[in-house]
């Protein structure tokens, strides 16, 4: 029978699944007020001169200002979001941002200045890694935000911002200003712990300097890492210590493909279903892009979907020994999230959207798609989706498996990974497998994250 975690869904006690945006949405407004002040210190609201934006985002205007319908529901997105707290930002009743052309700017603003900072709210806590998704949470969970956040034309055009972003800041030691030990930065005590709880297991008690590659000998300033994109994709120091390949000799136990926690689980899933409603149920062809070759192998099977946190490992490992017969990306949205997490919710809106909506985005999200042939009898194909959230824009599949398939894989060899964090991975078992599930894996009771490369579920039933 097909199971879904239960998800607390009340206005302000929202489940801040991977920590990602805050819980507590006067965080959320509050970071955002600080982004407008600061912008306006530094003098970049500047409508009159559209032209000194980034080349991206003079491309995403021009393209929202030669199709009246996107023009409208860019406008219609911020006018959509209530004039009523907790949306407002002061007495007088002002949205955060109310205007397309702040956004345009605030866009401008992060593109050119801004990496992701660690952060901590008066309540334990609200990390604000997304910094795009943080302008945009209200508006894309309007009505015309939702429409226009499907549209293929705006989703080619923020892809290319984001790819801006990464390219200029993320990539480059203009984010390093963030990979510091101060308060705010990812090396501070608080981030680290941080860190070091959520990947410390079986009673360990390793600091992040035991854990990963990192060298805050030789650069105490940063640790030596290049990047905040370096930072996080690092890598274990030591994985096959750390993270050694449970079972890895039966090709008949699958292992967990990324260092995540539980979210759902669901049996007999169909080809097509109506994954934009509640509860999200799995439609095969649509999470595999409509490949007939594949899709069909899955119908009736079993999805397991697993979540990253901010502060998790973001690479991914094969879950099986075998062929990798299929691998691709596929573009798809950034920042769609199903009208049931929207201002149509009798609840309000997922404060940390689109995290409430993981099901739904594994099915229109941009994604990296493997199958792979594990030439076991019972087994037969695997499926792992590995999906883009919001502002984690890149999926990157390892270069050995870009080309000339079908190409050997073992379990728990890396595949790909996620740049500028993480997200959320499902992994697809055909109809005729069984499966046995250690403990750890169940949505309703998971606490934390699975290791990677660590046991997830034994394959059994006749070939």
């Amino acid at each position: 029978m097909a199971t879904q975690p239960t998800i607390p869904y009340r206005q302000g006690h929202f489940n801040r699944i991977g920590g990602w945006l805050p819980n507590d949405p006067r965080v959320h407004i509050e970071w955002t007020r600080k982004l407008i002040a600061e912008m306006k210190e530094k003098r970049q609201f500047r409508g009159a001169r559209a032209n000194d934006r980034a080349d991206s985002i003079q491309d995403f205007d021009r393209v929202v200002k030669s199709n009246a319908r996107f023009r409208m529901l860019a406008s219609a997105m911020l006018d959509e979001v209530p004039n009523k707290e907790p949306y407002l930002t002061d007495p007088v009743g002002t949205a955060t941002i109310r205007y397309y052309e702040e956004l345009l700017d605030a866009f401008d603003f992060i593109v050119k200045n801004k990496a992701p900072q660690w952060s901590m709210s008066e309540y334990k806590g609200g990390l604000i890694g997304f910094p795009f998704n943080a302008i945009l949470d209200w508006p894309m969970a309007t009505p015309s935000g939702y429409a226009f956040f499907l549209e293929p034309q705006i989703n080619e055009k923020l892809k290319a911002i984001l790819n801006t972003w990464r390219h200029d800041v993320l990539s480059t030691g203009k984010s390093l200003y963030v990979i510091t030990t101060e308060s705010n930065g990812w090396l501070s005590e608080q981030a680290l712990k941080a860190i070091e709880d959520d990947t410390n297991i079986d009673g360990q008690n390793l600091k992040f300097t035991e854990l990963f590659k990192c060298d805050p000998v030789n650069d105490p300033a940063h640790w030596g890492f290049r990047s905040w994109d370096d930072f996080f994709v690092r890598t274990f120091k030591d994985i096959n210590t750390l993270r050694p390949v449970q079972f890895s000799t039966d090709p008949k136990w699958i292992v967990n493909s990324c260092e995540s926690k539980p979210f759902s689980r669901q049996a007999n899933v169909k080809e097509y279903d109506n994954f934009w409603l509640k509860g999200q149920p799995y439609s095969v062809a649509e999470m595999l892009n409509y490949e007939p070759q594949y899709t069909s192998k899955f119908v009736g099977g079993t999805v397991y979907q697993a979540f990253l946190s901010a502060t998790s490992y973001h690479r991914w490992n094969s879950p099986v020994k075998g062929d990798i017969v299929y691998a691709t990306v596929i573009d798809g949205t950034y920042f769609s999230e199903p009208t049931i997490t929207g201002f149509s919710n009798p609840d309000g809106p997922d404060v940390a959207a689109p995290d409430l909506a993981q099901g739904y985005i594994c099915h229109v999200a941009t994604r990296a798609i493997f199958i792979i042939d594990t030439k076991d009898p019972v087994v037969g194909l695997i499926g792992a989706v590995y999906v883009g959230m919001a502002d984690v824009s890149t999926c990157e599949i390892s270069e050995k498996f870009q080309g000339g398939l079908p190409v050997a894989v073992e379990k728990g060899e890396e595949i790909g990974m996620f740049h500028h964090g993480g997200s959320t991975h499902c992994l697809l078992f055909e109809k005729k497998v069984k499966l046995a599930w250690v403990t750890e894996a169940s949505p309703e009771t998971a606490t934390r994250n699975l290791p990677i490369r660590s046991a997830l579920a034994y394959a059994y039933g006749s070939a």
